[in-house]
């Protein structure tokens, strides 16, 4: 996998998290329209939020060479997932990437009416580039409207589309706190494991797996005698770097997403603590990263007996679908 495919791969992986902190934290509340009359900022992913959006980014970027600008690289990330998640739900398709469309940035695969996928990719970095450059505030619904008229018919998608797998990061489900911390820690969880590979015996064997996973809890068991010894000074970098491999093996293979336990009871184990939650049917799974890497020092093998547990439960809910299946069929 080259370097592009992991970064795409990362979009795709943190969608849920990123975009919801993105609608929360950098999308505003209300907005000053040119006439002066303060509105309500829609954030519903609807067609009719295009136009107060490009407003917003209008406001924010005088130049291109703003938005491409690397301080800027978080916010333009998330108006990506933003504005590609808004085409996905009015026209269908699917998130995609290569070397030569959009400057190497995910775009959007659209539906047309000869079938799904087989429009035009829409390159959505190079059309917020476009936005800014033109500043009339019509780029936006005017790129919507042209794959509207592709899909034929009404116009409307054949499909419901989204690149979302869990479910976004809401004022509902989370809080100011856990969306600051998940903002800052999702951008340091692969660059921080691909610093700590480099650092072990032979980097190339650290692949995202249960084999990886088994290893680590053999390497912690040898190397610590007690928490305590973990959480020295000396070792923080280690077990930060563990901690993030542990996480990201089984959020990958288990399909969960990255949390944070703001506002817990101190003696929960997610308390002020990095965690991956997985939505198994309609019941959460929360799996602790640190308390992980704790029980190694008494199990080597817990680590890769958690993922385990994961892939059983989805395993099991796969069969559960496709019996209901069978049942209606």
């Amino acid at each position: 996998m080259n370097e592009l495919q992991r970064e795409y791969y990362a979009f795709i992986n943190n969608m849920d998290v990123r975009l919801g902190a993105f609608v929360l934290a950098d999308l505003p509340e209300t907005f000053d329209k040119e006439d002066g009359e303060t509105v309500k900022f829609p954030k519903d992913f609807g067609p009719k939020s295009l136009p107060m959006l490009e407003l917003f980014v209008l406001s924010r970027f005088p130049t291109p060479d703003d938005v491409i600008d690397p301080e800027n690289r978080r916010f333009v990330e998330g108006l990506i997932r933003y504005l590609g998640e808004t085409y996905l739900r009015a026209i269908g398709g699917a998130w995609d990437h290569d070397e030569e469309t959009g400057n190497g940035m995910p775009f959007i695969r659209p539906d047309t009416e000869e079938g799904p996928l087989k429009g035009e990719p829409i390159p959505i970095l190079a059309i917020i580039l476009a936005a800014v450059d033109a500043r009339t505030a019509e780029v936006f619904t005017a790129v919507l409207s042209k794959a509207r008229e592709n899909l034929g018919g009404d116009g409307e998608p054949k499909r419901s589309c989204t690149g979302l797998a869990m479910g976004m990061l809401t004022a509902e489900n989370s809080s100011e706190e856990e969306v600051e911390f998940l903002t800052r820690f999702i951008g340091t969880v692969e660059p921080g494991i691909a610093a700590w590979t480099q650092e072990q015996a032979d980097p190339s064997s650290w692949e995202f797996g249960r084999e990886a996973l088994g290893c680590l809890g053999k390497q912690l068991k040898a190397r610590y005698d007690s928490r305590d010894e973990m959480m020295t000074e000396e070792e923080t970098e280690f077990v930060a770097g563990a901690m993030r491999f542990i996480g990201e093996t089984i959020r990958r293979i288990g399909f969960g997403q990255w949390r944070y336990g703001a506002d817990l009871e101190p003696d929960d184990p997610r308390s002020r603590q990095p965690f991956v939650r997985f939505r198994v049917g309609d019941q959460n799974l929360d799996m602790v990263p640190w308390r992980l890497a704790q029980t190694a020092l008494e199990d080597s093998n817990s680590i890769a007996s958690g993922l385990d547990t994961i892939i059983s439960m989805r395993e099991e809910e796969a069969a559960n679908e496709a019996a209901a299946e069978g049942a209606q069929s």
